[in-house]
């Protein structure tokens, strides 16, 4: 791969293109970081690739070695593995709520105590998701809760 960088002081403003033989998981992973820059989370669906808003998903969710995330109305796929989102998120409303989800906590309608020491927390799509016991410190002092 061959990185080339040009500075022009008459540019309106930073323009990034790619030139590739074809769309590889490098390519697609690139894509992606450069996207959380714009405040954008890539996401592919049904063969169509689109840029959603951070502040528009529920949660990510690593499934089977794969990532997901939602939003109120679809679920798309993303090349980034949860440890890089978590980093791209951190000091963000995104917390890791478990080994395999990071949610929005401005998406949480409630919270409530379940069995085993956990939380259930209800997202304001009405969706379901536990927290674990290792989150739940972390989780309530985000949220302002005792």
């Amino acid at each position: 791969m061959k990185l080339i960088i040009k500075q022009d002081e008459n540019a309106e403003e930073t323009e990034i293109i790619i030139v590739c033989r074809y769309l590889d998981s490098e390519i697609e992973e690139i894509i992606s970081s450069i996207s959380f820059a714009d405040n954008t989370v890539t996401g592919k669906r049904e063969g169509e690739t689109y840029f959603i808003p951070i502040k528009e998903i529920l949660y990510f969710e690593s499934v089977d070695s794969k990532t997901f995330f939602y939003t109120d109305n679809f679920v798309y796929e993303t090349t980034l593995r949860l440890y890089q989102i978590e980093e791209k998120l951190k000091n963000t409303v995104f917390a890791r709520i478990s080994k395999s989800v990071i949610a929005n906590l401005k998406k949480m309608r409630s919270i409530k105590p379940e069995k085993n020491n956990r939380l259930c927390a209800v997202l304001t799509n009405g969706e379901r998701l536990l927290v674990s016991r290792q989150y739940i410190s972390v989780i309530k002092g985000k949220l302002g809760v005792k």
